[in-house]
């Protein structure tokens, strides 16, 4: 199953927005959407900088911790249902939960596999727009004498601003995934979809010989 070739380098993008700025502390009720995506990189500059966490051994627990970080300013419910499009309504709600579950862990599999990819970059703010519940921070990403357009799209759920989609280049990651996943479950249904994300996340698990 081949999957959106840019989402490795969106969720490295993702972590390179993230290590852009300064710790803030803001209350989420108080704050705009750029404002708590700030806030949120507080508790993942801990993590990076934990000097119990950069050991050899301690690799994946770190990795794991870093995720689990990043993907609290995630809709993933969201991100989940709008990247299977139409066959997300013949879904049961558990399902549904089950596959925001992998959907997950999907990206959580390309974004550690980029942690150490890093060179440096610098973000720049662009705008923010906010219309009602949803909002857009764009920005660019400057480096190697290039500058890469990364937006954020986001919805306001329970006094929080949570991403749900990510555009760079004006491409999405969550259209790019749909286009994958609903030629699988029109042709071949859900179970089937399941069973290639969780073959590709086994075989990435699986440790390499030599």
């Amino acid at each position: 199953m081949k999957y959106y070739r840019h989402s490795i380098l969106v969720v490295l993008l993702i972590l390179i927005y993230c290590l852009s700025f300064s710790p803030v502390t803001i209350k989420a009720a108080e704050a705009g959407p750029e404002a708590q995506l700030k806030s949120s990189i507080d508790k993942l500059l801990l993590v990076l900088r934990d000097e119990n966490l950069k050991s050899p051994e301690k690799d994946q627990l770190r990795r794991k911790r870093i995720a689990e970080v990043v993907f609290m300013q995630f809709n993933m419910p969201r991100m989940a249902k709008l990247s299977l499009g139409r066959g997300w309504r013949k879904l049961s709600p558990a399902q549904r939960e089950h596959f925001a579950e992998i959907y997950q862990k999907l990206l959580a599999k390309s974004y550690v596999a980029t942690i150490d990819g890093y060179a440096g970059e610098k973000i720049s703010y662009v705008k923010e727009i906010i219309k009602g519940n949803k909002a857009e921070v764009r920005t660019l990403v400057i480096g190697s004498g290039k500058e890469i357009p990364l937006n954020y799209r986001m919805k306001l759920d329970s006094g929080r601003w949570l991403i749900y989609d990510v555009i760079i280049e004006n491409v999405s990651l969550v259209r790019n995934y749909r286009s994958q996943f609903m030629p699988i479950m029109e042709k071949s249904g859900y179970d089937e979809l399941v069973k290639q994300i969780e073959h590709k996340l086994a075989a990435t698990e699986a440790p390499k010989n030599g």
